[in-house]
């Protein structure tokens, strides 16, 4: 029985949610276990966060996953935050990009087992069935203290279309977002706002099927998650240049359109406001982009890669 502990200390839910996810997927002669900090009676490693993985007992039995583009401060170089990936076992990236990164930070990956793949969505966001009651446009995540996310973009965009003509309704879903959707409520914009912490990722695809489109606006994610189950959902995305929106954009540019502004954002939702019916008719093609992109199998993948280190040192 090879014995696999996955940890992570905070990270907010997305790493709560893994940890759980991760669990699930024991197999036999497989026990995986969940924890905030390392055990050490585990046999191999898997550790969520880049930064905490130095505390990893042994980082050749251990693999690093990296779930973003941050480049800032050093992190990488020897005495980061994140230097462990130098020393790691096997190298879990959910985008092409972090290798450039790494390589440029001066990390040696030649020889580096190493999964790269987006995370997906779980199997259960599923295509919708049914139009929504009017124009809905959808954000997911968390306010964030350094501004990465920017859900503040979002509320902007939708108070720039005409008060005449009507706005589009707000569907918000996620931790710390009171403030914005009050904002939206007082400039007389129909918001539903679904706390994260009344809603578990359980209850996600009922709530992704009020929306007619999401709108992404994170400057530094690889995935970003909401990217994937949107897509899923046979939603069409509004999205800042960030993790795998271009990829997507660039095959399939009705379906995922980049904006780089408040304005550009209200005017591609002015856009899919007119092709709000045509797009949902299409829904099962939007899905199909992502349909082999699933976090049951990132999670699979992951645990195999963990399980060939314990081969490889023992």
């Amino acid at each position: 029985m090879v014995r696999v502990n996955v940890f992570a200390d905070g990270g907010g839910w997305v790493f709560e949610d893994l940890k759980r996810h991760f669990e699930r997927a024991g197999a036999d002669g497989l026990e995986v276990f969940a924890s905030t900090e390392p055990a050490a009676d585990a046999d191999v490693w898997v550790s969520i966060s880049p930064s905490q993985a130095v505390a990893s007992p042994d980082l050749a039995r251990t693999v690093v996953c990296v779930h973003d583009l941050y480049t800032h401060s050093d992190i990488y170089a020897p005495w980061g935050d994140r230097r462990a990936v130098r020393k790691a076992g096997a190298l879990a990236l959910a985008h092409p990009s972090q290798r450039r990164i790494l390589k440029g930070a001066g990390v040696a990956l030649e020889g580096v087992p190493t999964h790269e793949g987006p995370l997906g969505a779980l199997s259960i966001f599923d295509v919708r069935g049914e139009p929504t009651p009017r124009f809905s446009a959808g954000w997911v995540g968390r306010h964030d203290a350094h501004g990465r996310k920017r859900c503040d973009w979002f509320v902007e965009s939708l108070l720039k279309f005409d008060t005449a003509r009507g706005r589009p309704r707000a569907v918000l879903v996620g931790r710390d977002l009171y403030a914005h959707a009050e904002r939206l409520r007082a400039s007389g914009v129909e918001c539903l706002h679904h706390p994260r912490e009344s809603n578990p990722i359980e209850e996600y695809p009922r709530l992704y099927r009020q929306m007619d489109c999401l709108v992404i606006t994170s400057s530094t994610e690889a995935g970003p998650l909401p990217l994937f189950e949107a897509l899923a959902t046979g939603l069409p995305v509004v999205s800042t240049p960030v993790g795998w929106a271009p990829h997507f954009a660039a095959t399939h540019p009705h379906y995922v359109r980049l904006a780089e502004s408040t304005a550009e954002i209200a005017e591609h939702l002015r856009r899919l406001e007119g092709e709000r019916e045509q797009l949902f008719e299409e829904r099962e093609e939007i899905a199909a982009l992502v349909g082999d992109y699933r976090l049951e199998s990132w999670v699979r993948e992951v645990l195999r890669l963990a399980v060939s280190l314990m081969a490889a040192c023992c």
